[in-house]
């Protein structure tokens, strides 16, 4: 019976798309609605104390 084919390709196609189409909605309406997380706050100190031999000098021997 083809038509039972021609069905079942039908129904696979428009549930492929159904999906699709409501995935790139969601990432497009996600992706508008969170902003950027930008913190330009003062700079913070690292935790650690810098090691002197990681220190940068500007005299150089």
């Amino acid at each position: 019976m083809p038509q039972l084919d021609i069905v079942h390709i039908l129904t696979v196609y428009l549930w492929t798309w159904l999906a699709l189409t409501l995935i790139t909605t969601k990432i497009k309406t996600f992706t508008m609605t969170v902003k950027p997380k930008n913190n330009h706050g003062p700079h913070q100190k690292p935790a650690t104390p810098m090691l002197p031999w990681t220190q940068t000098y500007s005299n150089s021997f």
